[in-house]
């Protein structure tokens, strides 16, 4: 397991959904922000943003819009064709429901 916190904050909700009208948890570093509690999945997910950010470091800040940007321009969605969010899906799909 990875040293984490989750922080619930309800008030988060309308901010967020300025930028992503679905969302629900953004991580940064070990801290996940998230404005309701998550499940197991959803949580998975947020772990896996975890233990990229411990790979990539302060890096990840850079890297992670980035590849949105690569993925926008070619031609793709910025945030579902996001190499990081869909290896976290990824591995959420695998901790919840194991082969």
């Amino acid at each position: 397991m990875t040293d984490h916190r989750v922080h619930t904050w309800p008030w988060l909700r309308h901010p967020g959904r300025r930028v992503l009208p679905n969302w629900l948890a953004i991580t940064i570093g070990r801290h996940i922000f998230a404005w309701r509690a998550m499940n197991a999945e959803e949580l998975a997910h947020e772990l896996a943003h975890v233990r990229q950010w411990g790979e990539h470091g302060w890096k990840f800040a850079i890297a992670y819009p980035a590849e949105s940007l690569r993925a926008r321009r070619s031609g793709k969605r910025w945030y579902h064709d996001n190499r990081f969010e869909t290896e976290a899906r990824e591995e959420a799909r695998r901790e919840v429901r194991p082969d």
